[in-house]
Formats: C-alpha cells, sequence, structure tokens
C-alpha cells in the first residue's frame, strides 16, 4: 500500500467502527426494548389472569365483581367473613372455643349525622399517609398506635386493596357493641376487605384498625423464625385442609386448618387432634370450606411442638372468635 493511500484507508475505518458501534448500541437498545415490552406484556397477561380468578372466585361466593354500591332494598345482608360467626353446631367449650355470638342488624340510618360523619372518617383514615396523620379516626389510638407503626413500619405491610363497595351495614354486636359494618372487593382471599366502626369515647364512630388489618404480632413470617412453644394470637383465613406431615403425619388422629395471612401470601398449618372439643367444633364450623374457595377470618391461639421439625406446622391451642373483631 502506497503513502497516499493510508488516509483514505484510515477514514474509511474510522467510518466504518463508527458505523458498527452505533449499530451495536442500537441492536442492544432493540433488544431491551424488545424484552422490557415481553416482560411487560406477561405482567398484564397474569394481572388479567389473576383478575378473571378472582372474579370467579367472587361468582363462587354470591358477588357481582361489577356491581358498585349496594342499595337497601330490605334487609341489609350479614357479613360473610370476619364479623359474623357462622351459625354454631354445637354447644361451646368454654376457654377453647368462642361461645355463640349474637349479631343483630340494625336500621342503617344514612341520613343521620352520625353516619354522614362516619363516611367523613373513612375518608379521613383512607387519605392518612402516616400514622399520626391516622390516629384521630381509628377506635382506641392509645392502643393500636404502637401496632400501627409495628405494622406498617417495622413489618413493612401495606393496606389492602379495595375498590366496589359491596356490602354496608349497621349491627348490634352481643348485645354491647353498635358497628357499622362497609365491605368492598379486593384482592384478598376472600375477594374482600371489610372495614368495621365502633363507637369511640367520643361517640363517633371510629375505624377498628386491628380488624380491618388483620393485624398478628409476631406477624407469620417471624412465627417460623421464633417457633415460639407458647401460645400467641393471630389473624387469619381459615378453611379445612388436607395436608399430613412431620409431627402431624397421621391423618386419622389429626384435623389439617389451612391458616393464610391478611396479606394473602404467608400461610401455616395448624392441627389439633380429631376428638377434642377443638376439633369436633372446628370440622362442624368449617365444613363448607372442604370445597372450593371458600373460607373464613378466625382470631386463634397457636403454638409450636417442642423441638418442631417444621416451621410451618403447629398446634391450634384456641379459637379465640370465629371473626377477626374482638371486643374489648
Amino acid at each position: 500500500m502506497t503513502t497516499g493511500s493510508t488516509t483514505p484507508h484510515r477514514a474509511f475505518m474510522g467510518v466504518t467502527g463508527t458505523v458498527c458501534v452505533v449499530l451495536i448500541l442500537i441492536l442492544i437498545g432493540g433488544w431491551r426494548w424488545f424484552f422490557q415490552d415481553l416482560s411487560k406484556r406477561q405482567t398484564i397477561s397474569e394481572r388479567a389472569r389473576i383478575h378473571e380468578a378472582r372474579l370467579r372466585d367472587l361468582e363462587k361466593l354470591g358477588l357481582d365483581a361489577e356491581a358498585g354500591i349496594l342499595s337497601d332494598s330490605g334487609a341489609p345482608e350479614a357479613p360473610i367473613v370476619s364479623l359474623q360467626e357462622m351459625a354454631p353446631k354445637g354447644a361451646a367449650i368454654e376457654g377453647v372455643v368462642p361461645p355463640p355470638s349474637q349479631l343483630q342488624d340494625l336500621p342503617l340510618q344514612e341520613q343521620a349525622p352520625d353516619y354522614a360523619e362516619a363516611l367523613e372518617t373513612i375518608q379521613g383514615f383512607w387519605k392518612g399517609l402516616k400514622v399520626k396523620d391516622r390516629l384521630p379516626y381509628v377506635y382506641n389510638p392509645d392502643k393500636v398506635k404502637s401496632l400501627m407503626e409495628d405494622y406498617y413500619e417495622r413489618q413493612g405491610e401495606t393496606d389492602p386493596d379495595h375498590t366496589e363497595l359491596k356490602q354496608k351495614s349497621r349491627l348490634m354486636l352481643d348485645g354491647k357493641a353498635e358497628i357499622l359494618y362497609f365491605s368492598h372487593a379486593s384482592s384478598r382471599p376472600t375477594g374482600l376487605v371489610e372495614l368495621a366502626m365502633r363507637r369511640g369515647a367520643n361517640g363517633r364512630f371510629l375505624v377498628d384498625w386491628e380488624s380491618f388489618a388483620g393485624y398478628c404480632s409476631p406477624a407469620f413470617g417471624e412465627l417460623k423464625k421464633l417457633k415460639p412453644v407458647e401460645p400467641v394470637q393471630v389473624r387469619a383465613f381459615v378453611r379445612l385442609f388436607e395436608y399430613y406431615n412431620y409431627e402431624f403425619a397421621d391423618s386419622s388422629k389429626y384435623l389439617c386448618v389451612k391458616m393464610i395471612a391478611a396479606n394473602g401470601v404467608d400461610m401455616l398449618y395448624g392441627y389439633c387432634e380429631r376428638e377434642s372439643e377443638l376439633g369436633r367444633w372446628l370440622e362442624g364450623q368449617l365444613s363448607h370450606t372442604r370445597t372450593g374457595s371458600a373460607m373464613s377470618g378466625y382470631t386463634l391461639r397457636i403454638a409450636y411442638p417442642e423441638n418442631a421439625q417444621s416451621e410451618q406446622c403447629v398446634w391450634l391451642k384456641q379459637v379465640v372468635a370465629s371473626r377477626w373483631l374482638v371486643l374489648d
């Protein structure tokens, strides 16, 4: 190659190199866009699948997923999950299962000042971004302040999603607690998020935060690490289940109950002897959960076996209430 041809050759190589770099960058950007778009499509598809499954679950519960606010066309239906106990099917065993509760329907009185004030309270509660902003709207704030801080700040939990209003009722629980009850469609395992309001010391209806959040301490994840042998209280969605393993491998001896945390993710399996008072009571109360997706919200006391072989299998010690609302 002559000296005179060197400069054009270098120029050609420089241009070619630049074009190659540009093409490589375009290819990299194109592939990145392609995979991001593919990921978005997969996410949308998965959300659509979950939404369709949720609609089917709501239909199984007898709910119209597309309905808006319910109209008052007669006596309101009783709450489905956490406020109403299933009709007792046997005598209660004191200390092991809760006594039967009495739930009386009251006129909703939507024109009453306390009802309008309750709706404003709910809006204030939803808009609150921090615990201190929500305390004016919750029942027994002196007690639940530390629980709310634990739930939102330490456990890192968030409020359940909520969409269409499905039900609204005014109730009297056990003749001593007047309740305003609202349920909304949600991605929670039952398809509902429930909000109960109780009269506070000032006479206003305030949000019962513990039952709304399904609060547990320790949370399910912590329980699996701590494995406490002394009973602790939890709130969970429960149903009869068939999982027998480790200390509880004998299905003829033990009754199994699947417990799903309020977040719908964490779960435990609880066991008691079938022929115990608790076992017979649970089998009767939860018989409707054997098939399909039905489940109920219970407040229970559980404990791990000594030297537990598994982090997910626990003793069922007591049913505190067959709902998440526990009266003080």
